[in-house]
């Protein structure tokens, strides 16, 4: 698996849907929140999110983009990115993750995208494993 934390900010030129307005943000891992990452919007009042890569709740997981994708990440196919899924919190629940809408970041210029495809056979709320 790829590393969990990025040094420096990476640009979502679209933003995240619902919060498009913030696009920078930055990955932050540690041994001490392993195995999640926090992503962190820059700013006051800047959207954060607690992410897991996607093999680690599922070992399946099939990490591929389309060719306009890869265009957007401005990254060759077979190059290493970042594939990092949200994880929510439920009031009444346990927590799930949304394989279906990952967030892929390519490391080298520091571009990030959040895929949201419909046709993805990925749950939106796959129950979080227990660690």
């Amino acid at each position: 698996m790829t590393r969990a934390a990025i040094d420096g900010i990476v640009t979502f030129a679209d933003g995240l849907p619902g919060f498009e307005e913030a696009r920078q943000f930055v990955i932050l891992g540690s041994e001490d929140l392993a195995p999640f990452t926090l992503v962190q919007g820059i700013g006051d009042g800047a959207p954060a999110f607690v992410a897991i890569e996607p093999r680690w709740v599922d070992s399946q997981y099939a990490e591929s983009l389309a060719p306009s994708d890869l265009a957007r990440l401005n990254a060759q196919p077979g190059q290493p990115l970042l594939w990092l899924a949200l994880v929510a919190a439920h009031e009444d629940g346990p927590a799930t993750v949304n394989l279906r809408a990952p967030l892929v970041i390519n490391p080298a210029p520091m571009i990030g995208i959040q895929l949201v495809n419909g046709d993805r056979p990925y749950p939106l709320d796959h129950p979080l494993p227990d660690a």
